[in-house]
């Protein structure tokens, strides 16, 4: 299950947060390094994983790629988005592939089996922020800035995300964001970026 809240943000909000060391109750600890994603969704001709409000996304960051597999959102107040989510270790998006399981059930029930096509893809540099409590990691502060890429269409994008760890708590989001937004303006996103890109790809 994945629980985070998303915000759009100024790119200067973001290097803002980036040099924070301590928010609140919270120490923050930076990534060694910056990740380069560029991640890629599918669905079938029909559109059969939009429909469901489903999304299948291949994630390559250097030389590792991850399948993901979201369900539908359940979007709460302050934009905290909460779905079903699956994920792991692979670079090919036809569920035929995957190992027996879950994921593999649900995406061949939701997609019929037919093949999948790319549909948009998005290009991200994410910094990422680990925030701990009393020397547990509690949560992900995810700086992010990219471009999303629809047919003929692209749009930069700025976004803030909080996401819980296993070890977080709802109440984690809440005081994180409350902390933030003394630094800096937090827009609430109700959108998924690939919402977002598929309404660019609707034009």
């Amino acid at each position: 299950m994945e629980i985070e809240a998303k915000f759009r943000v100024t790119a200067a909000d973001l290097r803002r947060v980036a040099s924070l060391r301590l928010l609140a109750p919270y120490t923050l600890t930076p990534a060694p390094a910056p990740e380069q994603q560029l991640n890629t969704y599918y669905d079938t001709h029909d559109g059969r994983l939009t429909a469901a409000r489903h999304g299948l996304r291949v994630r390559r960051i250097g030389p590792h790629t991850l399948v993901t597999l979201k369900g539908p959102a359940e979007v709460g107040p302050d934009a905290v988005h909460r779905r079903a989510e699956y994920e792991f270790a692979g670079a090919d998006p036809s569920p035929a592939t995957w190992a027996p399981g879950v994921a593999r059930d649900l995406a061949l029930a939701l997609t019929g089996g037919v093949p999948l096509a790319p549909t948009v893809t998005i290009t991200t540099e994410r910094h990422i922020l680990y925030a701990s409590r009393s020397g547990t990691t509690v949560a992900e502060i995810c700086l992010d800035q990219g471009i999303m890429r629809a047919g003929a269409h692209e749009r930069p994008f700025t976004e803030l995300e909080i996401e819980l760890m296993p070890a977080g708590k709802r109440d984690d989001l809440t005081v994180l964001t409350a902390a933030l937004r003394a630094h800096i303006s937090l827009t609430p996103e109700p959108q998924s970026k690939l919402q977002q890109a598929l309404a660019l790809l609707a034009g």
